[in-house]
Formats: structure tokens, sequence, C-alpha cells
């Protein structure tokens, strides 16, 4: 009898560590490490259909991520098989149809979620929008069709109203967000190539829109940019947009996907369209040019129809926009239609304009946000032009390290392009005193020089490809990161460590200096509780870190770096941890993440008193598409890097 308890203790301990296992790589974006260890523990036989379900639904979290929405259905059924009531896999399900444009299958799962006692307020009015969008796609008219102020593209031109509708879109990448206008009926082709023209570097992306209800939906056809249209609609006061009033924009996000397969192919009654008026357009333009006196070439009537594409994708930022529609306004015509030359008068443009800027105090924001503007744009420049100097010093140092040779051999050669890069800095600086990158960067200048004054730089470790296994994999990568360490520790200049100390001073100030410039809504902003970084959706506007929270876990991981550098020469080094960790949590770092940074330092053994006892295991799972059982990802030091973020624009999303 003892010997089967134990046998069951050992099996329950292996399907934890396989879905630990699991939802580390799910936190890594390795979805098919995650898949191959859920799947082991799927495999064992004491899984009972509880666990079977969770694995199922986190399996299906995978294929959502990877855009495999079949796949996720498939995996949400198996779940539902082993437990009918489980509302995550229930919504999940219902999400994946939605992607695949399956209104009605979707519908049903909802109705079955909102009949359990688990149901939610989200729940329920994902419910309404889907009847909406399912009752929407059953009269063939597409989701927009059900409000007259849209109509179809063709009512919206000059024979329809009387008046061009107008749509702003704001298009986010990372931290860059642009601006444009379209006109509703554009399809998703459209859609694709005006991002394409604005990250034209960006690699395979889908495109995503925020709803009225927050979700991130990924756009596949036309009928989900109308649905984006009509939210948008749907969000002002009908009687001021009779009366002319403006859209506001629909956010569009641009996500990185794995490879062009995973791009969402537009749907081919699209393309027959397109091909169908583009065809049009030519009889049209051949009709014009015999009634001209002489057709023009094909290659001509190529030339012009993409320089027509190439102009309606020309994209401006919101100061410019604004600055148009003032002129507009003191002109006198509406502030929605585009105005043509002609329509208005040389003469009466040129008084509006000259009035515009003498009387009009709006004209004078505008400019200032113009020369603010192109400062930081010049002064980033400069910032990229630091960063190749700096990246030169970071090269001779980690070239040292690898063969083994003494940092001091390379300090003068590493202090000449550290040199080059500060004075760069403050030169951008001097140009734009609230460019928060130069601060950030002439911190991670005086960190490099403070461990060259003692001589400590890690090695990279070179990632084990030949272990296929994973568990074996990161331990040997883990014992080979140890052991770099030790070696390094090994190297330091003991009498370098008062130069480190000096280096690291000015290192905190200019991140201080960071805080001091940031706008005054972003300094005094209320820093709430981030989520822990494995459950954080980079896509998610929501899971956005703060700019002001990212210099205090900058600042943090600098006094982390001190104590290490600190510990290296045998001085003191404690109290640099525990500031790390009053920052952290100023910052609100979540605290798994703190504790995790906190083991990872090479000190952690010494350091009980710090990191605390561990804490009672939680079972309560995190919300899709993130796996319920959540652990925290290795962190080799300080907290995991949350990137430098540029100031957003002013419209920015």
């Amino acid at each position: 009898m003892a010997k089967t308890a134990a046998a069951t203790d050992a099996g329950q301990v292996s399907l934890a560590a396989l879905k630990e296992e699991g939802s580390r790589a799910f936190a890594m974006k390795k979805y098919a490490e995650a898949n191959a260890a859920w799947d082991k523990a799927l495999a064992m036989k004491t899984i009972t259909p509880a666990d079977a379900a969770l694995l199922r639904n986190n399996k299906a979290a995978c294929h959502m991520v990877s855009k495999k929405y079949k796949d996720a259905v498939a995996e949400c059924s198996a779940a539902l098989a082993a437990q009918p009531d489980y509302l995550k896999a229930l919504v999940r399900r219902a999400k994946a149809y939605e992607a695949m444009g399956q209104y009605k299958q979707s519908l049903v799962d909802l109705q079955a979620a909102n009949k359990l006692d688990s149901a939610t307020d989200e729940t329920r009015a994902a419910e309404k929008r889907v009847k909406d969008l399912a009752a929407g796609k059953s009269t063939n008219g597409g989701a927009a069709r059900k409000n007259p102020a849209l109509g179809s593209a063709a009512g919206m031109g000059a024979g329809g109203a009387g008046r061009q509708l107008v749509v702003p879109v704001k298009i986010t990448c990372g931290d860059d967000t642009r601006m444009f206008q379209v006109q509703p009926g554009v399809s998703y082709s459209e859609m694709m190539d005006y991002a394409k023209a604005l990250f034209p570097s960006v690699g395979p992306f889908a495109l995503k829109f925020l709803d009225k209800e927050g979700d991130l939906v990924t756009i596949t056809s036309r009928n989900d940019i109308n649905r984006a249209i009509q939210e948008a609609v749907e969000a002002v006061d009908r009687k001021r947009l009779a009366q002319g009033g403006a859209l506001p924009a629909i956010r569009v996000h641009v996500s990185k996907v794995a490879s062009a397969a995973d791009v969402p192919k537009a749907p081919e009654e699209e393309n027959l369209r397109m091909q169908q008026m583009m065809e049009q357009l030519q009889k049209i333009q051949q009709l014009q040019g015999k009634n001209k006196g002489g057709a023009a070439s094909a290659q001509q009537q190529a030339q012009q129809a993409a320089q027509q594409q190439a102009m309606q994708q020309v994209v401006v930022d919101d100061w410019i926009l604004s600055f148009v529609d003032l002129l507009k306004e003191h002109v006198g015509v509406d502030p929605d239609r585009p105005v043509e030359l002609q329509e208005v008068g040389q003469e009466k443009l040129t008084r509006a304009f000259q009035a515009m800027m003498t009387n009009d105090p709006k004209a004078d924001e505008l400019l200032d946000q113009a020369e603010e503007r192109f400062k930081e744009v010049v002064g980033m420049g400069m910032i990229c032009q630091a960063q190749v100097w700096e990246g030169k010093a970071q090269l001779l140092m980690q070239k040292a390290a690898l063969e083994g040779t003494a940092i001091s051999g390379v300090a003068a050669a590493a202090e000449v392009q550290l040199k080059k890069a500060e004075a760069k800095v403050v030169e951008a600086l001097a140009y734009c005193p609230t460019l928060t990158d130069g601060y950030l960067m002439l911190n991670n200048i005086e960190q490099s020089r403070a461990k060259v004054a003692v001589g400590y730089v890690v090695p990279p470790v070179a990632p084990r490809e030949d272990l296929t296994d994973i568990a074996e994999r990161q331990a040997a990568e883990e014992t080979a990161s140890k052991e770099a360490v030790l070696k390094a520790f090994e190297r330091v200049t003991k009498n370098g460590i008062a130069a480190a100390d000096a280096n690291l001073e000015k290192a905190y100030a200019f991140i201080q200096q960071g805080i001091d410039a940031l706008p005054e809504n972003e300094k005094n902003k209320e820093l709430k509780p981030l989520k822990p970084m494995a459950e954080q959706v980079p896509t998610d506007p929501e899971d956005a870190t703060p700019l002001k929270a990212t210099l205090l876990i900058t600042l943090g991981n600098a006094h982390y770096e001190h104590s290490i550098l600190r510990a290296a020469c045998g001085a003191d080094w404690k109290s640099q941890v525990e500031k790390a960790q009053a920052l952290f949590r100023e910052a609100g770092a979540a605290e798994s993440d703190i504790r995790q940074a906190l083991k990872g330092h090479p000190k952690a053994e010494e350091m009980e008193d710090i990191i605390g006892p561990e804490p009672e295991p939680v079972t309560a799972p995190a919300p899709p598409p993130t796996p319920e059982v959540a652990p925290t990802a290795d962190a080799p030091k300080g907290l995991p890097s949350l990137g430098q973020r540029k100031k957003k624009d002013a419209g920015a999303a």
C-alpha cells in the first residue's frame, strides 16, 4: 500500500514538473516546446480529467497565439470532452471560431458558457457582440450594413449622400504610432499595403484592431474592418456625426508572426472584387484617353496607377492633420471633405492661412508640437549613432572575455568608443532635453565603464542546440552560465572598485535625470501593480509598462549590477541589493518576478533574509491566453529587460 502511494506521489510530482516546463516554454514563446511538454503530461497514466482539460486548454492557447485556429478548436473540444463545464475552454473555442469568421458556432459556445455559474460580465458582453456579428453575417451586407451612416463604398462617392466619410486609422508597431485615413469599403489587402508601406522592415505580421470590449481582434477580411468602423461610428454622437463631426480613430496594431505562412490570407472574393475594379478602372481610363484624342499607353497607365496608390499611402503625424483641419476651419469648408485648390481659390486660401497664423493661438500650439516632434526625431538619430560606438566598446570587452585575457588590455580602446558615444548623447540632450533614451544611454555608458574598471565581463554562453531534451538543455546552459560568472569573478581587479562606484553613482544620477525630465502627467502618474512577466501579452496595450516604471526598474537593475561588482571585489554588496528590491517594488513589479531576479544573483545563497521564504503555491489559474500554471522565467540578472521605450507621440494610441 505504501509503495502504491509513493508511486502516486512520484507521478504527481512528474506531472507538476511537466506542467511547469510547458508553462515556462510558453512564457518564452517556445510554443512547440510547450506543447511537447504538455503532450508528455497527457500521456501519463495518473492524469485526471481536470488535468487533461487544463492541459488541452493550454495547448489551445499556443495554437491561438500561432493563429492555428482549427487546432485550437480541436484542443478545446478535447478539453470539453474531459470537463464539459470548463468555462475557459468554451470561451477560447468561441474566440477561435470568431477568428475564423464562424460567428454562429462562436455564439453557441458563448451561450453555453453564460449558462454556467462561473460566467462573467465579459462573457455576457462577448455573447451580445458575437450575436450582432452573426446577424450581420447572414444578411449578406456585413456588420457595417446595419448602420445607415456607413452605406456602401460606392454610396460614399460624389454621387452618394453629398459628403465623403473619412475614417482615421492609428496604427501602432512597437512604440511607433502613425496615422492615415481610409474610406468605408477599404479591403483587407489595401489595409495590409498601408501597413507594409509604413513599416517596411517589420517582417511578416498580422493586423489586429482594438474593439469596444478592449480585445485585440485579428483582421482577416473587409468585414473585420467594417466592424471596427461601425464601432467607431457607434462611439460618437449621431447628431454630431450627421452635422459633419469627425470619427474617432480606429486603432490597429501590427503584430509580428513567426513566418509568412502565419499571415492571414485575403479572402478570395475580395481579390476577385479588386481585380474587377481594376479592370473597370482601366476601361474608364481608356475611354478618357480616347476622348482626349489618344489613349495613354498601358505602361503609362500602370505608372499612373502606381503613383495614385503611393499618394494614397502618404501618412502624416497628428499635428499635421490638426493643422490642416484648422486651416479648413478658417477657410470655412467641411473639415472632413477633401479640398481642391480650385474650389477655394488661391487668394482666399492665402488670406485664410495668413489670418490663421497671425491671430489663431491654435496655430502656435501646432507649430510647437511640430518643433518638439522634429527635435525628438533628430535627437533619436544621434542616440542611434551613439549606440554604434557603445556597441563597439561592448564588442571589445566581450572578445577579451571570450579569449580569457584581462579586460584592462582593451580598456583604452573601449574608452575611446565610450567617449564618442557620450559626446553624441550629450549633444542630443542639449538639442532635446526631454529625450528619455538619452539618459538611459548615459546610464549604459557608465555601467560599461564600471565593468572595465574592475575587469568584470561575463562572456555570452553558447546555446546547447546539441541537446534535444528541454530540461537537459536548460540545466546545461544554466550550469555553463554559473561557471562563466565564477570565472569572471576570478578575473576582477579589486582595487578598481572605487572607480566603479563613482561610475555607477553617475549612472544613478542619469536615470534620475530621466525621471525628472518626464512630462508632468507621466511623472505624477500613480503606478499600478504590473502583471508577472509570464502573464504579459506583448501586443496588449493594457500590459504596456508606464515610462516611469520602466525607469525605476532600470535604476533597480543598475543597483543590482552594482551589488554584483562589489561582491566580486569582496566589498559590501547587500545594501545595493536591498535598494534594487525597493525600486522594483516602487515600480510595481510582480513579487514573483522580483524573487526570481534575486534568486539569479551570484550571492543568492547568502540572501535568504532578503529573498524570504517560498510563498504558498497559488492555485488560481491565470487568464487566457496565458496558461493557468504560470511559473516565473529564469532571470540571470535583475528584472528582465523592458527595452528603451520612446516617449509616445501626442496622438499615440
